[in-house]
């Protein structure tokens, strides 16, 4: 294998390890211990990036962002605010739904997203966008038909982090050309900015004195083991997943990163089916291929826009996943 080949498949595979590490992560940490602390699992995320990426910063890793100010920070809130809707709702979306149909119901953000730019940006929806568009509904209709453990909170809560992923993506889009970040500058204000905000939430909503009693029990110490480990690798990942994407991007094309967003779905899922006791049926795996596809044609519809109308593709929603940050780095590519 020739030095190129590797270099360019060395990032690609961090990425997607960490990536499908995340996800599978997050639904470890959120349904399988006896309380599911959202907030929580937001502010270690968020505490493992910025922590992560002051390291980085410091040991020369190519991770540099703009400094914490008070103007930048002030004009930025509300769309850090708007992530960390978008972050919750996905959360708890995750909690209540598997991993496969969360990844074939995530697909209906897009649509969001795109009807959103076209009404407030114009951007132009192409024909072939619109055949994507119909195979992600249906890859839903199958997923939801062929639901063997209905959840109603799951529907309730994937739908409103559809428009919560939309509302942060437009919102970060308006705001973004007035504070001109970069790479790592909105990874860095986003999680140092809702970093009280997560903790605050959690005291206040979350059942610590619960926890406390459950987990002061002995018979109970493995469990938290578990807990903890899951938790600090869930940190952990946040940070690879905003060190991984950009990573991959600069040493890939625009056209390549976008596809690898769209294959990546596929491997999520089968991870999820083999990790977690799910049931899994034939209509279930037949909306996993369904979501799939409907990934592909629509990462290749954006880039036949982008070749055939630079200026118009600017801004375009690229293909959004479960990944905690995946919305943040690649939606100001």
């Amino acid at each position: 294998m020739s030095s190129s080949i590797l270099q360019g498949a060395i990032p690609i595979l961090a990425y997607c390890g960490s990536s499908i590490t995340m996800t599978l992560v997050n639904k470890l940490v959120l349904s399988n211990f006896q309380f599911h602390m959202v907030f929580f699992m937001l502010a270690v995320q968020a505490f493992g990036s910025v922590g992560l990426m002051v390291v980085a910063n410091k040991v020369g890793l190519n991770v540099k962002y703009r400094a914490m100010n008070k103007a930048d920070a002030k004009t930025w809130f509300p769309v850090a605010c708007s992530q960390a809707l978008m972050l919750y709702t996905g959360g708890k979306s995750l909690e209540y739904l598997n991993v496969p149909l969360f990844t074939v119901f995530k697909n209906l953000t897009i649509i969001a997203v795109a009807y959103g730019e076209k009404w407030v940006f114009h951007a132009a929806v192409t024909p072939l966008m619109l055949t994507s568009f119909g195979l992600m509904v249906l890859s839903s209709l199958v997923g939801a038909w062929n639901d063997i453990g209905f959840n109603g909170w799951g529907y309730f809560w994937m739908t409103a982090n559809c428009f919560a992923s939309a509302t942060f993506v437009i919102h970060m889009r308006k705001v973004i050309k007035q504070v001109n970040f970069k790479d790592f500058d909105t990874v860095y204000f986003n999680n140092l900015l809702t970093l009280p905000l997560y903790l605050v939430l959690s005291v206040v909503q979350e059942n610590w004195s619960g926890f406390f009693v459950y987990y002061s029990d002995k018979a109970n110490a493995d469990e938290l083991n578990s807990f903890v480990q899951g938790m600090l690798v869930s940190g952990i990942a946040a940070f690879a997943i905003s060190y991984c994407s950009p990573w991959c991007l600069r040493t890939t094309s625009s056209t390549t990163y976008s596809m690898i967003g769209a294959l990546n779905k596929l491997p999520i899922a089968i991870f999820a089916m083999l990790w977690f006791p799910d049931p899994v049926s034939a209509g279930g795996v037949l909306a996993v291929l369904l979501g799939f596809a409907a990934g592909l044609v629509y990462t290749h519809a954006k880039n036949v826009q982008k070749r055939d109308q630079p200026s118009s593709a600017q801004g375009l929603p690229r293909p959004i996943s479960m990944d905690r940050l995946d919305g943040a780095n690649r939606q100001n590519k």
